[in-house]
C-alpha cells in the first residue's frame, strides 16, 4: 500500500441523545478504493458527510493529505461527491453541468473546455454533451454526475450509494467503469454501499459497520473467508449457522451430534453459534461413509441458479435445515430433488466458530 491519504482517530457523532458513530479510528491510503458496508443506519452516511465536512463530527479529528481538516467547511475541503440522486442542473446541458465547478473557480474558458471534453471522452458521453439530464437515461446520468465530481481533478472521491437507483443490469456495468475509471485515474475513493455484492467486487478494502461502530476491515477476501464477528458472518453472502456448545478443543456438541472442529480457543461448556457456507458443505453419494462430520439429510428444496444449484436440506436430528451449494453436474449425478435423501460432509477447517450472543 501507499502512503496514508485520509486518517480518521477517534471519531464520534451525536445527534442529541442519539450516537450515530462510535469511537471510529479508519486509515485509508492513497488511491485505495475503500468502500463503507452495511445495513441502513449503521453510520456508513454519517462517516462519509463528516469527511465531507457537510456533518462535522462531535469529537475526533480528520486529517487528508497530512492537512488537518476536521473543522473546515466543505469549500475548503479536497474532495468530489457523486450522491444517489445524481444531483444534476436540470436547466444547465451536461456540458454545462461538468463544468460548473470549474467554472466556479473561475477556470480559463479554453482550460475549461478541455477538461470537459476529457472527462466526457472519459465516461463514454462525448456525444451526449448538448444533451439536457432529462434526455439522459439514469446509467448516462449518473456518468454525468461522476465526470462533475472528477472536473476539478479532487484528491478524494466520495460516493454515496452512487448505483442504488439504477437497475440491475445498468449498476452491474457502472460498477466495473466506476472501478476501472478508478484505477486509471488513481484517486483515492470511499464508496457508501449496503450492497455486499457490490462492495465485494468493487473495493480494494471494505469496513463493515453496525450500530456507529466498525466490525471489520479487510480485503474482500478477507471479509469473506474469515468474518470477524456472527454479524460480519451474516451480513456477507449466506451463512449456515449452528447452536452447540464446546466440548473439547476440537469438539462441538448440537443437537444433531458431535462436530469436530478446528482453530477452537474457547471455553469448555461454553455456547457458540457454529457458521459455514453454503459452498463448503459437501454434497455426496449415500453409500459413501468416510467423511469429516458426514450425516444423512433429505433434501427439502432444490433452486436451479444456472451454474449451481442451492440444495436445502434437513439433517437427520438436526435442529434446523442447512442450505448447500452444489454444482449442477452434482446435483444432477446425485439425483437430488425434493424428497431424496442425501449424504452431506461440513470440512472442520471450513468452520468458524463465534461466541454465543456476542
Amino acid at each position: 500500500m501507499g502512503d496514508v491519504f485520509l486518517q480518521i482517530e477517534s471519531l464520534t457523532k451525536n445527534f442529541g441523545n442519539f450516537t450515530a458513530l462510535r469511537d471510529i479510528s479508519l486509515e485509508v491510503f492513497e488511491g485505495e478504493f475503500v468502500c463503507f458496508l452495511g445495513p441502513s443506519g449503521c453510520g456508513k452516511t454519517t462517516l462519509l458527510r463528516a469527511i465531507a465536512g457537510l456533518d462535522i463530527q462531535t469529537q475526533g479529528g480528520i486529517t487528508q493529505a497530512g492537512r488537518d481538516i476536521s473543522v473546515l467547511p466543505p469549500s475548503e475541503r479536497d474532495f468530489g461527491i457523486v450522491f444517489q440522486s445524481y444531483a444534476l442542473f436540470p436547466n444547465l446541458t451536461v456540458k454545462k453541468n461538468v463544468a460548473y465547478g470549474l467554472e466556479s473557480r473561475h477556470t480559463q474558458r479554453e482550460e475549461t473546455s478541455g477538461r470537459v471534453n476529457e472527462l466526457l471522452a472519459l465516461v463514454d458521453l462525448a456525444d451526449q454533451k448538448e444533451k439536457y439530464p432529462s434526455q439522459l437515461s439514469g446509467g448516462q446520468q449518473q456518468r454525468v454526475a461522476l465526470a462533475r465530481a472528477l472536473a476539478t481533478s479532487p484528491g478524494l472521491l466520495l460516493l454515496d450509494e452512487p448505483l442504488s437507483a439504477l437497475d440491475a443490469k445498468v449498476r452491474t456495468h457502472l460498477r466495473q467503469e466506476i472501478k476501472q475509471l478508478q484505477k486509471r485515474l488513481a484517486v483515492t475513493t470511499i464508496m457508501v454501499t449496503h450492497d455486499q455484492e457490490e462492495a465485494l467486487t468493487m473495493a480494494d478494502r471494505i469496513v463493515v459497520m453496525n450500530h456507529g461502530v466498525i466490525e471489520q476491515i479487510g480485503t474482500p477476501e478477507e471479509i469473506y473467508a474469515t468474518p470477524a464477528s456472527e454479524f460480519v458472518a451474516e451480513f456477507i453472502g449466506t451463512m449456515n449457522f449452528i447452536n452447540a456448545t464446546v466440548r473439547g478443543s476440537s469438539e462441538c456438541e448440537h443437537q444433531g451430534g458431535i462436530l469436530k472442529v478446528s482453530g477452537n480457543s474457547m471455553d469448555q461448556n461454553r455456547g457458540v453459534r457454529l457458521a459455514i457456507r453454503p459452498e463448503d458443505v459437501t454434497l455426496l453419494p449415500v453409500s459413501e461413509s468416510d467423511q469429516p462430520n458426514q450425516t444423512l439429510g433429505e433434501v427439502i428444496s432444490a433452486e436451479y441458479l444456472g451454474a449451481f444449484v442451492r440444495v436445502s436440506v434437513q439433517p437427520t436430528g438436526w435442529q434446523g435445515p442447512l442450505l448447500i451449494d452444489a454444482s449442477t453436474d452434482l446435483a444432477q449425478e446425485l439425483g437430488v430433488s425434493a424428497g431424496s435423501k442425501v449424504n452431506l460432509s461440513l470440512p472442520s477447517e471450513k468452520i468458524l466458530i463465534y461466541q454465543e450472543g456476542v
